[in-house]
């Protein structure tokens, strides 16, 4: 990470050592409510540089507002920038850029007097969706680098040669130096050494007395020192405009350091006109002589488009040439580009690689990132394990998604032993930080009391803030949990659950159609629950692959087809459902939707036999009895029938009935008969009705009734029984 600016108050390094990241982020809010601005920007400098990404909101609003640093507009939409890329929370961006305009609003309104340099409207700050790290401009120079330099050569090199594309040329009059403000020595006596001994004595106005002689002599080195004592106020007032004068006069004679520090001020426009064009000019003479910074920026002027047309292959070539010099930024930002294919194919290798350069040198998003590739197996083989130990490195530097995923990891066991409490822990840091699939998570865990009390009140509040933010887990979880409260509003389960499927949540998409299709918290509307059904099948739901062959066989939304009924049924029964396993057998058995075929008809009964499917077992029966698909077995029938009558299958309780009337594999029994006949006449089933009319005309296991005769044969009749049809005429017509 670096500073975008040369004038700053955060160039002082403290080398304390560094709290913990939460003790480190409350030590940053209690000095900003106590209104030690300095101190909270100082700290929040320091968590934003090692990616924390709250930090980085905070430090875009303190820049935007000028509370403990200079108001630098570029540097709060760089740290936004940095802020939102890193982040999974879009609404704490939106957030951000609200708080700052809010706060811009209320100081203009107490202002009566204009400030010279405005914070930009949140229009103004702009937040690039693809690019996760730096930008801006420019990578200002690290404290020591803007000092005068402890080893210079003294030899005045000379300049390089202009671009050979002169469309990015602008001239931009530098006016000359202003006059010494302070005491100077006759050239002669002037010496550069020995400006620098007293600069390291922090003697300023000694050193100033030195190379100003020199620097208007044309010592480019000389030149640089002057700039950089004006840039930082050693020994004289803060003057941004002579600061950029002395940098122009040494970057015009090649220096790379000056060529940079002088496209750092035209592109924010600090003691010069802003100037993307001529900036760009000169961070390429910098780029060329090597130096990281310029390469840096280099690339991203051509990544956003700013003095040169956007050209994201040239942008990917200056930061991979900074990333192979080791710049750290460089190396997260070309790993980045590679792993979305930004400027070059996507090259998983190659992404891999520079997440790995990065990591090597403390990156906390890299090692998450790579975490990301084991967890998911892309460009490794999947490794729960070592995803953990990445995520558990990042977490414990205060990265909020690396601790949302340890807790996750301890939640689901995923990677390391389960543990509850652990996992609470962890997704309490993140949700804290407002991660909405930690707080999703989270809500899971108190709704079931894991590792926590269990707190209904809580879990709902979580997954409502999850749901609202855009979680389509915690929409599905909060439809579903409301679909099953009776005090709910079914029309408010309906609306998460449409939301969550919207997304693309199969399982959503499922139970949206189920509510469309029994009219639940919404108007019934069968042809809209096809749409979800399919939506849900293609994603392999498997209760929706057999609804939908039920909506195709049923003719409900969509034009009866057997065919496409089959095809869905058959989907679900070779993935081993046993209720698609009996349907699809029946369809065999009676022709329907597919050829006839009694072997298939037996094959998949079979299947749901072994399932348990007690309508299965029933139907199996029959095809013993009748010998249909299989070698006749009236043994098995018998026991088939038997093994079946807790379902109550009207064609089995009638095929035993007659067993049992007919002493066939048992030993005769009327009542029995009469019973399981009964049994299966109240179902309507016209040949029980049939069987049981016939046993009261001739009084077998119950009394002689030929009125209830009558009455069971005229509805077996009305059903076109030829029997019963037949027996009635007799009676009717003795």
């Amino acid at each position: 990470m670096r500073l975008n600016k040369i004038i700053t108050s955060l160039m002082v390094t403290s080398f304390m050592l560094a709290a913990e990241p939460q003790q480190q982020i409350a030590d940053a809010k209690a000095a900003f409510q106590q209104g030690d601005y300095v101190k909270a920007a100082e700290i929040w400098q320091s968590l934003a540089m090692d990616g924390n990404t709250m930090a980085q909101f905070e430090l875009a609003k303190m820049y935007s507002m000028g509370q403990g640093v200079e108001q630098d507009a570029l540097q709060a939409a760089y740290w936004l920038e940095q802020a939102a890329s890193n982040s999974s929370d879009f609404a704490e961006s939106a957030r951000a850029k609200k708080d700052i305009t809010d706060e811009l609003a209320a100081r203009k309104a107490q202002q009566d007097t204009s400030v010279i340099a405005p914070a930009p409207a949140s229009d103004d700050v702009t937040v690039p969706l693809a690019e996760v790290p730096t930008t801006a401009i420019a990578a200002a120079p690290t404290a020591p680098e803007l000092q005068p330099a402890v080893e210079v050569t003294k030899k005045i090199t000379t300049p390089v040669q202009a671009t050979s594309n002169p469309d990015v040329i602008k001239t931009q009059t530098v006016s000359k130096p202003k006059q010494a403000e302070l005491a100077v020595l006759p050239l002669v006596d002037a010496k550069f050494d020995s400006g620098l001994r007293e600069f390291q004595r922090k003697n300023y106005a000694e050193a100033f007395s030195h190379w100003y002689p020199l620097a208007e002599s044309g010592m480019a080195d000389a030149q640089f020192n002057l700039a950089a004592m004006y840039a930082n106020g050693y020994g004289v007032s803060v003057d941004a405009i002579a600061a950029a004068q002395w940098f122009s006069a040494a970057a015009e004679q090649g220096m790379a350091q000056a060529q940079y520090h002088l496209a750092v001020s035209l592109a924010n426009g600090i003691g010069l006109a802003q100037d993307d064009a001529l900036s760009v000019f000169w961070y390429r003479q910098a780029a060329e002589q090597q130096h990281v910074l310029a390469m840096y920026n280099l690339g991203f002027m051509y990544g956003s488009g700013r003095g040169v047309p956007k050209d994201d292959t040239s942008a990917l070539m200056w930061y991979e040439r900074a990333a192979a010099q080791g710049d750290i930024d460089a190396q997260y930002i070309v790993a980045e580009r590679y792993s979305v294919g930004r400027g070059a194919p996507v090259n998983i290798t190659k992404a891999i690689d520079w997440y790995q350069k990065a990591l090597e040198q403390g990156h906390i998003r890299s090692g998450y990132q790579l975490g990301q590739y084991h967890l998911q197996g892309i460009g490794f083989s999947q490794n729960d394990n070592r995803a953990f130990e990445l995520f558990s490195r990042a977490a414990a530097q205060g990265l909020i998604e690396a601790q949302r995923e340890v807790g996750i990891s301890y939640s689901l066991g995923r990677g390391t032993r389960g543990n509850d409490a652990k996992a609470v822990e962890f997704l309490e840091l993140a949700c804290g930080e407002q991660d909405q699939s930690a707080c999703y998570y989270l809500a899971i865990h108190l709704s079931e009391g894991r590792g926590i009390r269990a707190d209904a009140r809580r879990a709902a509040e979580l997954l409502k803030l999850a749901a609202t933010a855009g979680n389509r887990d915690a929409q599905f979880r909060l439809g579903n949990l409301l679909s099953q409260d009776e005090t709910a509003s079914a029309s408010e389960a309906h609306k998460w659950l449409k939301l969550s499927a919207e997304q693309g949540n199969a399982d959503a998409q499922y139970l949206v159609a189920l509510q469309l299709a029994n009219g639940t918290g919404v108007k019934q509307d069968d042809a809209e629950a096809v749409k979800w059904y399919q939506r849900a099948a293609d994603q392999g739901v498997l209760f929706a692959q057999y609804n939908l062959g039920f909506m195709y066989g049923a003719g409900r939304g969509v034009a009866q087809d057997n065919e496409k009924a089959l095809y869905w049924y058959s989907k679900v029964a070779e993935q081993g459902d046993a209720d698609a396993q009996f349907n699809l057998g029946s369809r065999y058995e009676t022709g329907r939707g597919v050829r006839q075929d009694d072997k298939q008809a037996v094959y998949w009964y079979q299947k749901a036999v072994a399932q348990g499917h007690q309508r299965a077992v029933a139907n199996l029966g029959y095809m013993y009895e009748k010998g249909y698909g299989v070698s006749l077995d009236e043994r098995k029938a018998f026991e088939l029938y038997q093994q079946s009558l807790d379902a109550k299958v009207p064609r089995a309780l009638t095929a035993l009935g007659l067993f049992y009337k007919n002493g066939r594999q048992v030993k005769v029994d009327d009542k029995k008969a009469v019973e399981l006949f009964a049994m299966a006449a109240e179902q309507g089933y016209a040949n029980a009705q049939y069987n049981l009319g016939w046993m009261y005309e001739y009084g077998r296991g119950v009394s002689k009734d030929l009125v209830k005769a009558r009455d069971l044969y005229q509805k077996a009749a009305d059903q076109s029984e030829p029997l019963a049809q037949a027996q009635l005429s007799r009676l009717l017509n003795p």
